[in-house]
């Protein structure tokens, strides 16, 4: 079980000239919770803002102020706007009934899957992994921008130069009946894994920060970020720069996935604890500076932060690729990944933050392909990638 950080309190100097709020604060988060009944952060105070004389300015962050819901980053669920829930494709066996239903279903989606099969191959090489093909590219800036500028930091930024996460022993909890207790044990196992795996990688870029907290909630939650109820529009899980802590909606994963579908849940804590790393990295800051300068830029940047994170899930998955197990179930893994997360291409274009599901499951399954974080600079990504 995780267990909650000593609450002791204390700071370090900054490194960087894109801060974030751990700089100012950095006392830490609670581990898996139960969801609160209040706020538990009002007891010690709203978030404060960066330190003084970093990002974002006090003008501006008055409006982030007014508007506190966009220090949240949240994934969202399966495209179009209803849940389906995606099924994985059926286990093999001998009855008649399957296999004639199989052949209908090929023949139904084998336009569909062409497509998205189309897309997934353009990244390049055959998959480093056992059984998964697709992309396998390393992107590389195309420019320089001025040395120590916002988008110099995005492009270069140290954590792409870090190697893979270390091989993880995690085996899966089973999600039982979907509740809140059953999807806590589930959530309580993942996430520490999740901290054992970053931590080194934290460590080799120099920021050794306190883990992040997770909060697993069926009501309403206020946060610095903002009140956010179950059922809320599409939104799954998010995660608060403002106390450091991820969120995941029972009721939401219920809806969208069921107990049975667990890689969504995987990929869903795992991208959310990928904001986390944009955090500690500092290349969330650095882009919040970026579109300071260039605010024609906003859905391009949200869309390439969002793929980013995904493709931080895709590494860590390669870190628990043989223990969760994943090796058997690799067709399954493609298919959730480039499915049940993102935005439909009826998506009008001005609405589109988080990227089409096909993208997601490029940069999802790029980061488990390349198994190391340089798979993961979305920043540098050509456009027709970060659709």
């Amino acid at each position: 079980m995780v267990q909650p950080q000593p609450s002791h309190r204390r700071t370090r100097p900054v490194s960087s000239p894109y801060g974030g709020p751990q700089d100012q604060r950095l006392g830490p988060p609670p581990g898996v919770l139960p969801p609160p009944q209040a706020s538990p952060w009002q007891q010690q105070g709203q978030y404060a803002g960066p330190p003084q004389g970093q990002f974002p300015p006090q003008g501006q962050y008055q409006q982030f102020q007014q508007q506190p819901g966009q220090w949240a980053q949240p994934y969202y669920g399966p495209p179009g706007g209803q849940f389906n829930g995606f099924q994985p494709p059926p286990r093999r066996n001998n009855t008649v009934k399957l296999l004639v239903f199989g052949f209908v279903m090929l023949v139904f989606v084998g336009v569909s899957l062409a497509v998205i099969g189309a897309l997934l191959g353009r990244g390049g090489d055959s998959a480093a992994g056992p059984g998964l093909g697709g992309p396998s590219i390393v992107p590389t800036p195309t420019t320089n921008p001025q040395q120590g500028s916002a988008e110099d930091f995005l492009l270069n930024a140290k954590i792409y130069r870090t190697g893979p996460l270390p091989e993880q022993d995690c085996k899966a909890e089973k999600l039982g009946d979907g509740s809140l207790a059953a999807q806590k044990v589930y959530y309580e196992k993942l996430f520490a894994c999740l901290n054992e795996a970053w931590r080194p990688i934290f460590k080799e870029i120099g920021e050794e920060k306190p883990d992040p907290g997770l909060v697993v909630f069926d009501k309403p939650v206020v946060t610095p970020c903002g009140s956010f109820a179950p059922l809320s529009g599409r939104v799954l899980a998010f995660y608060c720069y403002g106390n450091n802590v991820m969120y995941t909606d029972v009721q939401q994963m219920n809806k969208a996935f069921g107990p049975q579908q667990d890689l969504a849940y995987l990929m869903t804590i795992a991208h959310e604890y990928g904001h986390h790393v944009q955090g500690i990295s500092r290349t969330f800051y650095a882009r919040m500076a970026y579109l300071q300068e260039h605010p024609e830029k906003k859905l391009d940047s949200s869309r390439r932060n969002e793929l980013q994170a995904s493709c931080y899930a895709g590494v860590f998955s390669k870190a628990v690729e043989k223990s969760y197990p994943l090796t058997a179930r690799m067709d399954e893994f493609k298919e959730q990944s480039s499915n049940s997360f993102g935005e439909s291409p009826k998506t009008p274009e001005d609405e589109r933050t988080h990227g089409l599901a096909t993208s997601q499951g490029f940069w999802i399954q790029n980061g488990f392909n390349v198994g190391s974080n340089k798979a993961c600079n979305t920043f540098a990504a050509p456009a027709d990638l970060v659709k």
